[in-house]
């Protein structure tokens, strides 16, 4: 590497035969553009698509080999010196997970969907347009986007659901219920429980429905109302019991509560407060 912490490149070979297999000390991160490519890292062997990304952790020997060079081998390539990405680490463990989710599990390979892979395109065209350019802030701006770059692609890896928990599905979906239950006047967000469990969002929600029939959405908001009725049912204010259990907007709580009892908030309280 020439910079301290960290070299970006744009390739656009063709007519090349071969690029012998080699390692460094330094973190690569690989976007895949174009071409008829097989990538092998670490012994692994990866038939490359438009859109695959790899990471390469230092010192994995890696290179292409390239099936056919009249077709262009297109790729943008990140390297990140050691010490500049622990430094980035140290401010938020966040950084690694990637690094170290494929260094752990051997996979090196990750796919993009569609957007997914414009989105990180774009990301790349800006960095690359500032790397070469000599403008006032320059490193800090880059360092910026490669924090942006990185986060993304950890996201990407988590949100796959390739990282799940070994929780069989049954018990975790019971394990859900648990959670709920004992903390229904708290934020609970399909984010925010699927970060407790270290779970994809996509796979808290398919387990929910499958084993109960309706969202993971639907089953709180009856959990809450049926708490606000019990609440109410001892003469407890109703705006504050509905606020308690997660209805900022009274409007919505009426409506739901009607929908699902009967009865207004108010005249079910009157009911049960002469009985």
């Amino acid at each position: 590497m020439t910079s301290p912490d960290f070299e970006a490149f744009y390739y656009n070979d063709i007519r090349i035969d071969t690029i012998d297999q080699h390692y460094h000390p330094h973190y690569e991160f690989y976007f895949f553009l174009e071409g008829n490519v097989k990538y092998t890292v670490d012994g692994i062997s990866y038939d490359l698509k438009p859109g695959d990304f790899l990471l390469i952790p230092p010192n994995k020997t890696h290179g292409p080999n390239i099936m056919d060079n009249e077709i262009p081998y297109c790729r943008f390539v990140l390297w990140l010196d050691n010490d500049f990405f622990n430094k980035l680490a140290n401010i938020s463990e966040d950084i690694k997970f990637g690094m170290e989710y494929s260094s752990k599990n051997k996979i090196y390979k990750y796919h993009l969907e569609y957007i997914q892979y414009n989105d990180l395109l774009g990301n790349f065209l800006d960095l690359w347009h500032e790397y070469n350019e000599n403008r006032a802030f320059k490193s800090t701006t880059i360092t910026n986007f490669i924090v942006t770059i990185i986060l993304k692609i950890n996201r990407i890896i988590y949100e796959s659901g390739i990282q799940r928990t070994s929780v069989p599905k049954k018990e975790l979906y019971t394990l859900i219920f648990d959670y709920i239950n004992s903390n229904i006047t708290s934020d609970l967000t399909l984010e925010n429980i699927a970060s407790h469990f270290f779970v994809s969002k996509y796979y808290v929600s398919h387990i929910f429905k499958d084993n109960l029939g309706i969202s993971l959405h639907q089953y709180i908001i009856k959990k809450r109302l049926h708490a606000c009725r019990s609440a109410i049912a001892t003469g407890e204010p109703i705006t504050i019991v509905a606020e308690k259990f997660g209805f900022a907007d009274y409007t919505s709580f009426f409506r739901a509560f009607k929908k699902e009892y009967g009865l207004s908030p108010k005249d079910y309280q009157k009911e049960k407060m002469l009985k």
